[in-house]
């Protein structure tokens, strides 16, 4: 019996060492088949992927706002809005494979309301999506009376105004066979040599400005007053644009420096202002009025900056800076008028570490299974040409 048992924990074992031979394979696969995807169509004397795959990464940075809106009235009376973001800061974690993943980002500070940032790159294309928004801003107002050549200046400190950003970007890189705009933006890629190239983009930005506490804007009597009942300011643009990027690296890789600007074609734009009106009894509502650009379209742009540097195959530091712009002018005549022009811009470092099987070690597991398939394990052994299975599912698990 004791014998007996004996064999049945061998049999075990070796059954336990076949299943993970099998699962180590599978993964192995799987992985060179995610690299290879990563790589076709590229140039590798150019661009090859990292020597390990997963990457942890903890990252510092901060978010900014600098915004004027400039009102002019019918007798040439006007208001200006200068605001400011007081400084921030925000530490964050992320966790990724081959560039795709996520993180979260703790604010510091208190100095906005949510911070949220997305990114989705290949070869050739990517997406980039964020959305801040600013509660402490601080400011500026200016009035100037023409007919009374009267001017007034107040200042007012945080928790009067909010500043909401959301930038939407999908751009196309149309020399991907050698330029990779993801090797300084994400580091899934190592640019191996120097290269740069032409930029397309389709960009939606929004811009939006509250006001808080409408109706006793405490501490700033006259600020409801000089901003007319104001509780809301919104610019949704839609913006083809043409840009250059250009990565350089002195030594293989080991240092990246990366930049990158457009200039857009604002080709749809509209302002939406909602007014409190006020009752000494009840508010009645708050209507919204839509305010049309002075022209059908008009330039603007945007710039980005990142350095990394490859310290080893397993550590990897980088910093990076985006600045974009969004502007807004109605008709030029003696009715009321509105300038609005507001750059957003963000900045982080980053230090990751990635790990993982090596690119190479993978690449002798395999050729060594190919070579030698074992009895009862791998896949390496099996005839697809047998299989009553859809093509795409055994080229993908069973080919060589």
């Amino acid at each position: 019996m004791l014998c007996l048992f004996h064999l049945a924990v061998l049999a075990g074992s070796k059954n336990t060492k076949t299943d993970n031979s099998r699962a180590i394979s599978f993964f192995y696969r799987v992985g060179e088949w995610v690299d290879n995807f990563l790589l076709s169509g590229l140039d590798t004397n150019y661009i090859t992927l990292p020597e390990h795959c997963w990457s942890v990464a903890v990252n510092g940075g901060s978010v900014g706002v600098n915004s004027k809106l400039v009102t002019t009235f019918e007798n040439f009376s006007s208001i200006t809005l200068l605001t400011r973001t007081t400084p921030s800061a925000g530490l964050g974690f992320s966790v990724g494979y081959r560039g795709y993943g996520g993180g979260y980002t703790w604010d510091l500070m208190h100095a906005y309301g949510s911070n949220l940032n997305l990114s989705l790159g290949s070869k050739n294309i990517g997406l980039e999506f964020s959305r801040q928004v600013s509660t402490n801003i601080t400011g500026d107002i200016f009035a100037y009376h023409r007919e009374e050549n009267s001017t007034f200046h107040s200042q007012f400190g945080k928790g009067y105004i909010w500043i909401t950003n959301t930038h939407l970007n999908l751009w196309y890189a149309l020399n991907s066979a050698h330029y990779s705009h993801n090797a300084a933006i994400k580091q899934s890629y190592i640019q191996r040599r120097s290269a740069g190239s032409l930029l397309l983009s389709l960009s939606y930005r929004a811009s939006e400005l509250s006001v808080q506490d409408t109706l006793t804007y405490r501490g700033v009597p006259i600020f409801s007053i000089m901003t007319d009942g104001v509780t809301r300011m919104i610019t949704h643009q839609v913006s083809v644009g043409l840009g250059y990027g250009i990565n350089y690296t002195p030594n293989k890789g080991k240092v990246l420096l990366h930049a990158a600007a457009y200039a857009q074609l604002v080709c749809y734009s509209i302002d939406q202002i909602s007014i409190a009106v006020f009752d000494s009894i009840k508010l009645p509502g708050v209507p919204r009025y839509d305010i049309k650009p002075s022209s059908p379209v008009h330039v603007t742009g945007n710039v980005r900056a990142a350095v990394s540097w490859e310290i080893n195959k397993w550590v990897h530091l980088s910093a990076c800076a985006l600045a974009y712009h969004i502007r807004f002018k109605s008709h030029d005549d003696e009715a009321n008028a509105l300038y609005m022009g507001n750059w957003n811009w963000q900045a982080q470092i980053s230090i990751g570490v990635r790990f993982g099987a090596g690119r190479d070690r993978v690449q002798k597991a395999l050729a060594a299974e190919n070579a030698y398939p074992r009895i009862g394990g791998g896949f390496s052994n099996y005839d697809p040409g047998n299989a009553k299975l859809p093509r795409w599912l055994t080229d993908f698990f069973f080919s060589p």
